[in-house]
């Protein structure tokens, strides 16, 4: 070995001391040297140096052939979910360019039916439109399926947060005013989620969900009216009760 070589072999013992502990403990865990290079950005010259002489337990050695014997089988697979998310982007970039040449207006009449359908309120006790939901494109577009189609007006609108006590309202509110274009005026005090301890909603979803409302009952039963008649005329099977 060169002294170049050596120099730089001794620089990189010294420059990634955590990074050789990290390897030889993971190694002393029957991990391979394939394993350890995910956790350690080293080269696989340096892990086999620094791993070489360290023992392994028959089950570890056996696990390991065992993977080894998998190998080509997981590659097998991987080469068909990447095959298959491929075929599927082209086969749903085919359907979506049907798409492009319909009218604007009567996918935005059928989107928001749909979505009212499954999402939206249909319980008469209060004949109040109510759509609500944590996706920012779905209450976009049911923004403008209700003032489009339904032609809502804007002070017609309430918004209510539902947060998790541990979020920022304040800035929630800034977030769903933007998405929604309604005024702070029109927004009800936030319903406040009390989460269990190891929820992982707030990380999820900071902003919480929103809650559209609109408090007029001819609009709720345009709406009902629509979905109704559409499934009549689509889906006579699964007509609303």
């Amino acid at each position: 070995m060169s002294a170049r070589a050596k120099l730089a072999r001794i620089k990189l013992m010294i420059r990634k001391p955590d990074s050789h502990n990290k390897a030889t403990a993971l190694r002393h865990e029957g991990f391979s040297y394939n394993e350890i290079l995910e956790h350690v950005k080293v080269g696989k010259g340096t892990i086999s140096r620094w791993c070489h002489g360290i023992p392994l337990t028959e089950e570890q050695k056996e696990r390991l052939i065992e993977k080894k014997r998998n190998t080509p089988f997981i590659r097998s697979l991987r080469r068909q979910t990447t095959q298959s998310k491929k075929e599927a982007k082209v086969w749903a970039k085919k359907q979506i360019n049907k798409l492009s040449n319909k009218d604007t207006e009567q996918l935005l009449l059928v989107s928001g039916i749909l979505l009212y359908w499954a999402e939206g309120t249909r319980s008469n006790l209060n004949a109040s439109v109510g759509f609500t939901n944590v996706d920012s494109r779905m209450i976009k577009m049911m923004m403008k399926f209700f003032r489009e189609i339904l032609h809502i007006p804007n002070d017609k609108f309430r918004i209510i947060m539902r947060i998790s006590g541990k979020g920022d309202v304040k800035r929630a509110e800034n977030y769903w005013s933007r998405i929604t274009k309604v005024p702070y005026k029109n927004f009800r005090k936030p319903e406040i989620l009390e989460l269990t301890k190891n929820s992982k909603s707030i990380n999820k979803y900071p902003y919480g969900m929103c809650r559209i409302a609109v408090y007029d009952v001819l609009a709720w039963r345009k709406v009902i009216a629509l979905i109704e008649s559409f499934l009549k005329n689509f889906a006579p099977v699964a007509q609303l009760d």
